[in-house]
Parts: structure tokens; C-alpha cells; sequence
């Protein structure tokens, strides 16, 4: 193999260190590129001492932070290289390089001739990842370019019910006749919209000419908001574009240096799930010592039996596990203020994977007037467990909280009966988030 001028120095070094050396440990990444980088190695020390190869005294350590007792288990442990890895590594590099010079050499001749200017344009290089992720830009562009706006049309209907669910009787000028605290509820058309402005209006006509609506049903269930599942890179890159905004690129390069540092595990991973011999209270007992959020909430996570093992995602790359904080720490000790985000983030998720799911309490208020039915829905939440936590950025509510017990067969006057005009939008443009 040779290899460019940049690189000669390493491996003269290399070389050099094996002649040394009585047997060569690898710690590189610990994924599939990771284990190729270890085969390079491997190879380049083997020229410089081919006892090392003779002997076997090749190990492969796994590891996924740079903390001492990860390092330590990670030697008492030594494997060997994975040479499974190492192939599909060197397939998949083949493979994309002869799809690249293929296309490559197709899509420049042919763009040369069929526009002006290209001929001069040079190579037009295909890339087969940032190919395919143009075509989703250019797709949600095109449905915007022929996007066709459609007016529709839709009834909208509020009432005001009594915190007992009584009927509120009020005037015109919505002025109470009861001395009970009322409060409005806003219900929504149960065929959504129409697109026909004669039938949606004939529709309202004929419920302001009933005058009144009855209530046909309440209906209350138990609902959860789970928590989250552990955190993996494609995850970890969704949550900072939403709730930092902060770009893939960037987020790499920091959480990458905060993975050198020793504040968390490795960032470049599709795990899921935790391993069963994951040790979930060592760590948030760690967090006890830190002040702020994240103490208090490691000593409430760790009493009155509010730990719960985390959920297992879909995804395992059987390479590393997911992104968690390796180090407890005030983030405020964090310089970088990019840094101090990333790592609160991860801090944040990790505790509400080991969290007890949200509970709440749903209902759901139909009422029927004319031919037509409108509904409300409410939740209350009971137990907020993981959101205290995850707030500012995760949040539950329907908007009314939960709906007064109205009585099956009350006759209620709205407050509000209109018929709304509305228009379809095109799709927004596609965001960092969905190309993700």
C-alpha cells in the first residue's frame, strides 16, 4: 500500500514504535471504521515487527469512553480484530467508489450535451449519499413550485360550561346569569373542513336555526406520554436541530470533543438500548453531587421508587451503547457554550430515559346540534415524572386542560357558532430536521 505524503510520517512512526514493541494493542474507534482503521494499523506495525503477527500479540480493545474504569475493563477484556468488519469496510468503499465513477462519467457527458455551458464545467462528480439527499430538497421544492391553493371552508362552535359542567346560561354579550366561575370551551367540526361553500354554509344555517346543542357523549381515559428511548447520533442530531439550533456539523465536531474531554460516551452510534448490565444507578448517584436541576432531580429519580430501566429502541449496532454523560458535571463548568448545550442535552435525555412515563387524564365532550357533531378534548396531567426534566423543551398539553363532567342530555346555547374560510398552504421547505 502507499500512501500520501502526509500520511508517511505516521507511519514511520508506526514502524518505528512496533520494532519495540512485544505485543500491539489497537483502541481505535469501536465501529466498523474503527475496525478497518485497526486493519491499516495492523498492517503498517506488522512491516515494522513481523513477530507481532507470528506471536499473535495482536489484541483489539473495545471501548466507548476515555474515562479510567472504561479503560480499565476495556484491558481486561482485549479481543481481536473483527475481520467480518473489515471486509464489508472495504466492499462498501469499492462499491461506492465504482457507483461514483460510473455515474460520475455518465451524468457529465450527458449534461454536457444537453445544457450551454456545461461543456466547459468539467467533471460533474456524483456523490452517492449527498445524490439521493438532494433529490428530497428538489422534491419538496418541486411541490411547492406546482402547488394548486384550494379554498375550503369550516364551522366553528364555543360554549361556556360551569367547573360543576352545568350549563352556563349567558347573554348575548356573553354575560354570565349564574354566579358560578364558567369558562369557555372551543369545539371543532367533526368532518374537519369542506370544500364546497354552499353546503358548508347550508350546514351552519341549519345549526343556528337549532338554537341549541346536546350534549351525546363525555368520555374520560388514562393517557401516557412516554418517555424517551436512549439516545443514538440520528436522535441526538433531530433534538439539537430542534431544540438548540445547532447544525449537524457543528454538533459532531463538539459532542466529538466532549467525548475526548470524558463528559460523554461516544457519539457516533445506532444504539438504542442499553446493555442488561448497564450500571443506571452509579451514574445518576453521580449527579447527586451536582447543584442545580440535575442534583435534585438524580436524588428524587433514586427515591420513592421513581427509577425505571429505560425503554429499548428498534435500532443495535452491537458497536458502542448509546449516547450517555460519562461525567457528572455542573454544565456551567463547560467553557464552550456549545459544548455546555450538547452536554445538557445529553444529560437531560439520559435522566428521562430512567424516568417513569408522564401520566395524564383525557376526556373527550362530543355535542350534537342539527345533523352536526362538535368535539373538545382536555387532558390533565396527574404525574409529570420525565417532562420535569426535559422542560423547557418537551411539553404536553391539549390547550383546555381537563373538560368540565357535562351531563349527557344537556341542552347548551353556544356562545359562538361561524362559518370560517380557509385556504390550503403548500409544504414548508424541508428542514435540517426531517432531511435527517
Amino acid at each position: 500500500t502507499e500512501y500520501s505524503q502526509d500520511m508517511q510520517p505516521l507511519e514511520r512512526m508506526l514502524r518505528d514504535l512496533s520494532r519495540r514493541a512485544s505485543a500491539l494493542i489497537l483502541w481505535l474507534d469501536c465501529d466498523r471504521e474503527g475496525e478497518a482503521i485497526s486493519d491499516e494499523v495492523r498492517t503498517v506495525c506488522i512491516k515494522g515487527n513481523p513477530r507481532l503477527q507470528s506471536q499473535n500479540r495482536i489484541y483489539r480493545a473495545k471501548f466507548s469512553t476515555v474515562l479510567p474504569g472504561e479503560i480499565q475493563r476495556a484491558l481486561r477484556s482485549l479481543g481481536r480484530i473483527n475481520e467480518h468488519f473489515v471486509q464489508a469496510v472495504k466492499a462498501r468503499s469499492e462499491h461506492d467508489l465504482r457507483v461514483g465513477a460510473a455515474f460520475t462519467r455518465f451524468q457529465t457527458l450527458r449534461l454536457q450535451k444537453k445544457f450551454d455551458g456545461f461543456q466547459d464545467s468539467g467533471v460533474i462528480s456524483y456523490g452517492p449519499c449527498q445524490f439521493p439527499t438532494l433529490g428530497f430538497v428538489v422534491e419538496r421544492w418541486a411541490r411547492i413550485e406546482t402547488f394548486v391553493p384550494e379554498d375550503f371552508w369550516t364551522i366553528e362552535m364555543s360554549i361556556r360550561l360551569n367547573g360543576d359542567g352545568s350549563v352556563n346560561n349567558s347573554d348575548q354579550n356573553g354575560n354570565s346569569n349564574n354566579n358560578q366561575q364558567s369558562r369557555p370551551i372551543k369545539l371543532t367540526w367533526k368532518r374537519g373542513r369542506l370544500y364546497d361553500r354552499a353546503m358548508t354554509m347550508a350546514l351552519c344555517d341549519a345549526c343556528q336555526e337549532a338554537g341549541e346543542a346536546v350534549v351525546t357523549s363525555l368520555t374520560g381515559r388514562p393517557k401516557n406520554k412516554w418517555r424517551p428511548v436512549p439516545l443514538a447520533t440520528v436522535e441526538l442530531q433531530k433534538r439539537a436541530s430542534k431544540y438548540l439550533r445547532i447544525g449537524s456539523e457543528e454538533l459532531m465536531q463538539k459532542a466529538e470533543e466532549l467525548y475526548h474531554q470524558g463528559f460523554i460516551s461516544y457519539p457516533r452510534t445506532e444504539t438504542e438500548k442499553f446493555r442488561p448490565e448497564f450500571n443506571h444507578h452509579t451514574l445518576i448517584q453521580s449527579f447527586q453531587a451536582v447543584a442545580g436541576e440535575f442534583g435534585d432531580y438524580a436524588n428524587r429519580l433514586l427515591s420513592d421508587n421513581n427509577f425505571q430501566n429505560p425503554r429499548a429502541g428498534q435500532n443495535d449496532d452491537n458497536a458502542h451503547p448509546p449516547i450517555t454523560p460519562a461525567k457528572a458535571v455542573d454544565p456551567q463548568t463547560i467553557a464552550d457554550p456549545t459544548q455546555r448545550k450538547i452536554y445538557t442535552l445529553v444529560v437531560k435525555h439520559y435522566l428521562a430515559c430512567c424516568s417513569r412515563d408522564a401520566v395524564g387524564r383525557e376526556t373527550e365532550l362530543t355535542l350534537r346540534i342539527a345533523s352536526e357533531e362538535f368535539v373538545a378534548k382536555g387532558l390533565m396531567i396527574l404525574e409529570r415524572n420525565w417532562l420535569d426534566i426535559y422542560q423547557p423543551w418537551e411539553k404536553w398539553y391539549t390547550g383546555q386542560g381537563e373538560l368540565p363532567r357535562a351531563r349527557i342530555g344537556s341542552r347548551i346555547v353556544p356562545t359562538s357558532l361561524s362559518m370560517n374560510a380557509g385556504q390550503t398552504s403548500p409544504p414548508q421547505l424541508i428542514s435540517e430536521v426531517e432531511l435527517i
